[in-house]
């Protein structure tokens, strides 16, 4: 017998359940490596229908929407028929490490002047060391602020070339619909002027915002009167505005017109009026020089919003604005002189006064926020904010006898509140009052304890509705709604709530929305508060809610 021969093989009998997988699942062929490259590389995507592609961009944000060009001709056309509203701006392009040296950049800056103020008081013995300190803090910016520069001109090749594909596609591509677009820049660019008329005049934007940081650049709006797909209503230009861009025909047929920083003089407000006759709403934002006076004399304008935004004026006579609605104003106290405006029925003043009022004695009457001819007002939002008092309650000598409803907002608790029902007095048919106090002094001044003692004589007979925001039960704020209480015979419903106020985002300076904190009241504290504000107070009708 040959023990060297292989031993038998024995075949293993399958079960059943073997074979009925086996048939259900065969093995796969082997691919050869051409194949199997091949599979890999194969584009799933294209081959999905038109329909599908476009919920998928819809899904996108507008910036990775327009990065989807580039991957073929037909994903080219796809973002026409999904996204209306770009905003491309270069700071989505910079690295989170850019805006940290920026913020280090502002905290060099801040040191800088501290240091230069110092220095311009310190004594002959430290002016050597102070000069050194001003000089390690300007090296420091400078130093910083190259890095920076390196970042903006690396983001501005990469930006120029995403918008010249978006903007300035070749002529046979499909018209795309654009109604909103916004561009922000660094600087100036060449094809500055031909991002604008191509999105103006080719793609027919309608809502259209230039910004232009670190710099200043000027379009002449008159390059698209020529264009005839120009459908342009909304303008929002941040340093790029031309003195001749109210003569443009694009200009004149605006409904809505914003200017910031430098584009936004004073000066031009008039000559913009006279010209766009079409504007509807105008913002000024971060604009006037020494303290100018503005006077709006337009009796043909249809303008019926305007707002000024920390704009350096001291006077504002509203001579003639017809149409006028609605007027918000945020900054400096100011002198506000109202002449023929028969439809204003909503002002916001929103005041915040920098100076030592104490040493200067720099205190403004409060009749200085109504000369002139009493406006038909219905809603006065009033914001007059600071360290320290600076408000005269003064009487005022015109009466608001059409005033409905009245919104004191971010009151400091160390100011007395007799100017507010100095105001009080000379609104006879206001209906609803809201008074919103803030807690910004770790002491209460005595004024507020001397608000209890105040004899308030006058009677708010139409007065229908008291809301107090910031309500802490404190003494002086307890005394306050009593006597408002007293001098309303047909009040209904007292509403004491702790919160603050904050400004709608929808409707900018002219609204505020009110931000409700719920506060944990002890039931005896409670009782004693309403048991105050009851005492001697008989009305079957009015409801006290305090949460």
């Amino acid at each position: 017998m040959d023990t060297c021969a292989d031993p038998p093989r024995y075949r293993r009998l399958r079960k059943a359940s073997d074979l009925r997988t086996a048939a259900a699942h065969p093995p796969q062929k082997r691919m050869r490596p051409s194949e199997e490259h091949t599979s890999f590389c194969e584009d799933k995507i294209s081959s999905l229908p038109d329909e599908m592609l476009i919920m998928i961009v819809n899904k996108l944000d507008a910036r990775t929407a327009i990065t989807t060009t580039i991957l073929s001709k037909r994903w080219r056309d796809l973002p026409a028929h999904s996204h209306t509203c770009y905003d491309l701006g270069v700071d989505d392009i910079l690295p989170p490490r850019y805006h940290r040296l920026k913020q280090m950049v502002v905290e060099a800056k801040a040191g800088y002047v501290a240091e230069k103020n110092v220095l311009n008081l310190a004594g002959s013995h430290a002016f050597r060391d102070r000069f050194f300190a001003v000089n390690d803090w300007m090296w420091i910016v400078q130093r910083l602020t190259t890095h920076l520069q390196r970042y903006e001109r690396w983001a501005m090749r990469r930006y120029v070339k995403q918008v010249n594909a978006f903007l300035l596609p070749r002529t046979n591509v499909q018209q795309r619909s654009i109604k909103k677009l916004r561009l922000q820049t660094f600087g100036t660019s060449n094809c500055n002027d031909q991002w604008v008329t191509s999105a103006i005049g080719r793609w027919g934007v309608e809502d259209l915002e230039l910004v232009i940081d670190n710099s200043s650049w000027c379009y002449d709006f008159r390059l698209l009167d020529e264009c005839k797909n120009v459908r342009l209503k909304r303008l929002v230009l941040s340093n790029c505005y031309h003195h001749y861009a109210p003569k443009s025909l694009t200009f004149q047929r605006l409904t809505a017109l914003t200017l910031r920083k430098e584009c936004s003089h004073i000066s031009h407000v008039c000559y913009i009026l006279r010209n766009c006759v079409q504007l509807v709403d105008l913002s000024l934002k971060y604009s006037g020089h020494n303290r100018d006076s503005l006077h709006i004399r337009v009796p043909k304008s249809k303008l019926k919003n305007l707002q000024l935004d920390n704009c350096n004026v001291g006077q504002v006579y509203l001579t003639s604005l017809p149409c006028l609605e609605a007027f918000a104003c945020r900054g400096q106290p100011i002198e506000l002189h109202y002449g023929e405006v028969p439809r204003l029925r909503h002002v916001s003043l929103n005041f915040l006064q920098t100076g030592d009022n104490a040493k200067d004695g720099s205190l403004c009457g409060l009749s200085k926020l109504f000369l002139g001819i009493p406006p038909p007002l219905e809603y006065l939002a009033l914001q007059l904010r600071g360290g320290q008092m600076w408000i005269k309650p003064a009487a005022i000598r015109s009466q608001l006898n059409h005033l409905k409803k009245l919104l004191f907002a971010n009151v400091a608790m160390n100011w007395d509140t007799f100017w507010i029902l100095t105001l009080l007095a000379a609104a006879p048919a206001l209906e609803s009052l809201h008074v919103h106090f803030v807690n910004n002094s770790g002491k209460v001044g005595a004024a507020g304890s001397l608000d209890v003692q105040v004899e308030h004589h006058q009677q708010h007979h139409h007065l229908k509705e008291l809301v107090v925001i910031g309500f802490g039960g404190a003494a002086w704020q307890t005394g306050f709604v009593k006597q408002i209480i007293q001098a309303s015979p047909i009040l209904e419903r007292v509403h004491l709530l702790d919160g603050h106020v904050v400004d709608d985002e929808d409707r900018e300076l002219v609204g505020l929305e009110i931000v409700r904190r719920r506060r944990e009241w002890h039931e005896c504290e409670r009782l004693k508060v309403l048991d105050e504000l009851t005492d001697g107070i008989s009305s079957p009708h009015l409801k006290i809610v305090l949460e």
